[in-house]
């Protein structure tokens, strides 16, 4: 059957019709903005069950409050956990709104505002010509906005990352046995097998013979709802006495710090789940979800920017090291959650919870928790995230190693760095750049072709033609494409985002700016020997303007909050007091041959010893090619260019870098779509 287009325009389409799409839509009705709209709502999902708890605690005046106070049908002032004495909240109140009354208000928004209802799932979203498409098996919608609250897609984990699942299996009960006093929740209790994760039964207490006793799991495998109910049974039965289901309710909410796949279409904003909304740590999410309606809202009706949901990052720190607890020692999440409201004040924690804390009350808080756990987590996530960055810190150190035996042992200082710069090109330095021919096929097993080789060496060979006629023009060409080429490695390196050309330019302009006027007296003596007179800067305005574009380059790191940028930073700012050769060759080798060399890897999917097996014929090749010249140079053969050797390094070395740019751009392009 094809597809019906919608040919009338709609204003808002939402993509699920779950609390979020609700939420949202509760907060455009409260400003007016569903009055004369053409809205399309479309979810498989009828909504005609209660199958969902939402739960949240805040002040009774609080806005959240007011603007759900018909959906809310219980409320507590007490909470508890374990069989401990239940602890007053106030002024807080623990807040339940059953999914039943949530869908209840959703069918009257329908209603209402004659908005049309579509029973089908959404297969894909796309930006078109007039809007944005939105297709389902049978119809496709064309519309100005789409909010989207489909199950979220995570990126791939990182090591320091977890993804668990809260699941559950809940019984809405009546019991013979009455209940003295229920205006308690009980959060959390323990009396559970723990069945190699964090289980709990969680309790909400409805009257003196209805409550909700729900057993939950916060693990990496879902509890399935054979293995929940004996153990729900056992716990209510001992607990409750005898007892009658009324309802049930199974589920599971994602706990989890991978970074979620954002949409890059403008107008399809996610919402829910989808948008960052669920607390990774505890699962809770309607308090966010009803602030991120209320954003929404507010900037479609003063037409501003809509504000991304940003957790705090110390709270995103402690969500990650209980996750990371959680997911690979699960035994220590009872203890946790146990301490955790015994040593504290149940109100305190809440608001922690919540992230309203202070620094000082957070120390507090995590100060009384079970220390060995949590320490061993962070520093897994330490080493974790700073292994990435192994490198520049060698890098800074052996810097800075340089600069001391250059000032203190000059004459040690030259064999040790002609020891570490023959070692560099050998190992990495020429082999990052040897491996051109595979590139175009991604293929680690790809063959030589000859017309690759001639249209290789047929650009270098041009390029040389240019630095014998044109030296000024052959330098300026050189500088152009080298700027782009560590602008784009390194970009892609730090995993900026919004990549872009502008970027890789900026970057790579700072980067030469910083090496090459922060050693002007070296650059002017070079390029006058390669009888080049652009760019000629006295000392003092060279070594200005090196501190100014490094400290650029600092605010610029620190703006896009990489570590990987800031440390670069730092060994910039150190190079300009070595030598010039110095600065450009750590540079060269021991931040962009070898992050050139992680790329590739990544690319060919490969590992290091298959990938330099590759390079070595042509890496091999490059050494004679050199060593042939510098024996020519040093037999007498070559006695003209003798004094010109580095001049002459130069150039060669800026020939074969030409088409290996090349080669690398179109590389970085199909492996890095960000860029």
């Amino acid at each position: 059957m094809e597809n019906q287009i919608q040919t009338s325009y709609i204003d808002y389409l939402f993509a699920g019709a779950g609390a979020s799409a609700i939420l949202l839509l509760m907060s455009l009705e409260e400003r007016g903005m569903l009055n004369g709209k053409n809205i399309v709502i479309i979810d498989p999902d009828t909504k005609l069950i209660n199958d969902k708890t939402y739960c949240f605690w805040e002040n009774s005046d609080d806005l959240i409050v007011k603007r759900c106070k018909h959906l809310i049908s219980h409320q507590w002032e007490k909470v508890s956990v374990n069989s401990n004495k239940p602890q007053l909240i106030q002024p807080m109140k623990y807040f339940y709104i059953s999914s039943f009354d949530l869908y209840k208000e959703l069918h009257r928004i329908i209603e209402k505002y004659n908005i049309l209802r579509i029973h089908q799932p959404v297969l894909y979203l796309k930006k078109s010509e007039h809007g944005i498409t939105t297709n389902t098996p049978n119809e496709t919608f064309l519309s100005k906005i789409v909010f989207d609250s489909r199950p979220p897609n995570y990126l791939t984990l990182k090591k320091n990352e977890s993804h668990l699942l809260q699941s559950f299996l809940g019984y809405e009960i009546e019991v013979e046995k009455k209940i003295q006093d229920y205006n308690w929740v009980n959060l959390m209790d323990f009396d559970v097998e723990q069945n190699d994760s964090t289980q709990f039964v969680y309790i909400l207490p409805f009257s003196e013979n209805k409550l909700l006793v729900e057993l939950t799991r916060f693990g990496v495998s879902q509890l399935m709802q054979k293995e929940a109910e004996p153990i729900l049974d056992k716990y209510i039965t001992k607990h409750f006495g005898k007892y009658k289901i009324a309802a049930i309710e199974i589920g599971s909410i994602p706990m989890s710090n991978a970074e979620i796949v954002s949409d890059t279409i403008p107008n399809i904003i996610s919402i829910g789940g989808r948008s960052g909304a669920i607390k990774p740590s505890t699962g809770y999410a309607f308090k966010n979800m009803f602030k991120h309606a209320e954003n929404i809202a507010n900037s479609l009706q003063n037409m501003h920017q809509l504000k991304v949901i940003n957790n705090s990052t110390r709270f995103k720190f402690y969500d990650r090291l209980l996750l990371l607890i959680l997911s690979n020692h699960p035994y220590f999440g009872k203890k946790i959650f146990e301490v955790l409201f015994q040593k504290n004040n149940a109100k305190n924690v809440l608001q922690f919870m919540d992230e309203k804390t202070s620094i000082f009350q957070d120390i507090k808080i995590l100060s009384s928790l079970p220390f060995k756990p949590f320490l061993k987590a962070w520093k897994f996530d330490i080493i974790v995230k700073f292994k990435p960055f192994i490198i520049t810190i060698i890098l800074i150190t052996l810097a800075l190693g340089l600069l001391i035996l250059n000032s203190a042992f000059p004459s040690p200082f030259n064999w040790t760095e002609s020891i570490l710069f023959t070692l560099g090109l050998i190992t990495v330095g020429i082999p990052h750049g040897a491996v051109d021919h595979l590139l175009e096929s991604g293929n680690l097993h790809g063959n030589v072709k000859l017309n690759f080789i001639l249209r290789y060496l047929g650009a270098a060979f041009i390029y040389f033609i240019l630095w014998l006629l044109f030296p000024n023009i052959a330098l300026l060409f050189f500088l152009i494409y080298s700027i782009w080429h560590f602008g784009q490695a390194d970009m892609n390196e730090w995993g900026i985002k919004n990549n872009n050309v502008f970027k890789n330019w900026i970057w790579g302009g700072t980067l030469l700016g910083i090496i090459l006027y922060g050693h002007s007296v070296e650059t002017n003596i070079i390029l006058k020997n390669m009888g080049v007179e652009l760019f000629q800067i006295n000392e003092k305005s060279g070594k200005a303007i090196g501190i100014s574009l490094t400290f650029f380059a600092f605010i610029w790191g620190f703006w896009e909050r990489k570590l990987g940028m800031i440390l670069s930073c730092i060994f910039l700012a150190i190079s300009i007091q070595l030598p010039l050769i110095t600065s450009f060759g750590l540079y060269f080798i021991g931040q962009h041959s070898i992050h050139g060399w992680c790329h590739l890897k990544k690319g060919l999917n490969v590992n290091n010893t298959s990938l330099y097996l590759k390079t070595l014929p042509f890496t091999l090749g490059a050494f004679l090619l050199f060593f042939t010249l510098y024996f020519c140079i040093e037999k007498g053969l070559l006695v003209a260019i003798k004094s010109q050797i580095i001049i002459v390094f130069f150039i060669f070395t800026s020939c074969i870098s030409f088409p290996h740019v090349l080669t690398m751009n179109v590389f970085y392009k199909n492996t890095f779509k960000s860029n």
